[in-house]
């Protein structure tokens, strides 16, 4: 089913597209949500974050009206492990401006790292990003040029992506249970939003803002569910 970011079928309007749809957002907690440090619950017991990222190749596609990576090569080859769990990275995607907002403060553009268990069970990274001077990591790997012509029918590009360096330098982080963003906004997805930045040249920002445009769903009721924050 289609749906859009404006007219008729915006995100308000979602549910009303189709019974998955309308499904998928009663019945369970919402994204993306504000996450502020004043009404956080620190973990009491640390729960474990790592990564075992590696430079891989990923293919571009262009879907759900936003740029795409795709992961080629072996899957062990970018993981996480969250609470002693393992999740695979299975796709790294744009939206503009930033859908989280970090104590009430709004950003040019997340990426979403998703993540998968074996267990078929979803966890989703986020990183809100700032503009920079000097280019970042995505630039180092032609995606200038991805961003320029993101409407890539069949097989896109193919470009290198170190994924561990478009992580922030700090690595705190909120964590709490929502949903994907995107139709059908299905849960319980596990989400880690760090609370710091990653950069990305303006040039490249502003190449996603003019080709990609907005791509983002509003804030969601908080409802009963706590937000932790990590030490």
């Amino acid at each position: 089913m289609d749906w859009y970011y404006e007219g008729e079928r915006k995100p308000e309007n979602w549910k009303n597209i189709c019974e998955a749809f309308k499904k998928a957002e009663n019945t369970s907690l919402q994204s993306p949500i504000q996450l502020c440090e004043k009404t956080t619950e620190k973990f009491i017991y640390q729960k474990s974050l790592a990564t075992r990222y590696q430079l891989t190749q990923f293919e571009t596609s262009f879907f759900n009206h936003t740029v795409h990576l795709t992961p080629l090569a072996n899957e062990e080859l970018n993981v996480l492990f969250f609470d002693y769990k393992k999740y695979i990275l299975d796709d790294i995607h744009f939206h503009l401006p930033s859908e989280h907002q970090i104590n009430d403060e709004s950003f040019p553009l997340e990426m979403h790292l998703v993540h998968r268990s074996r267990d078929n069970e979803l966890l989703v990274v986020g990183i809100t990003v700032l503009p920079n001077k000097e280019p970042a990591n995505l630039e180092k790997y032609r995606l200038d040029s991805l961003a320029l012509n993101p409407r890539i029918s069949g097989r896109g590009l193919f470009v290198p992506v170190d994924v561990a360096k478009l992580l922030p330098l700090k690595m705190q982080y909120f964590h709490y249970t929502g949903s994907l963003t995107t139709p059908p906004t299905i849960g319980p997805v596990d989400w880690i939003v760090f609370k710091n930045q990653t950069y990305m040249r303006k040039g490249l920002l502003r190449a996603f803002k003019e080709n990609v445009g907005k791509t983002n769903r509003p804030l969601q009721p908080l409802r009963n569910r706590t937000i932790y924050l990590s030490d």
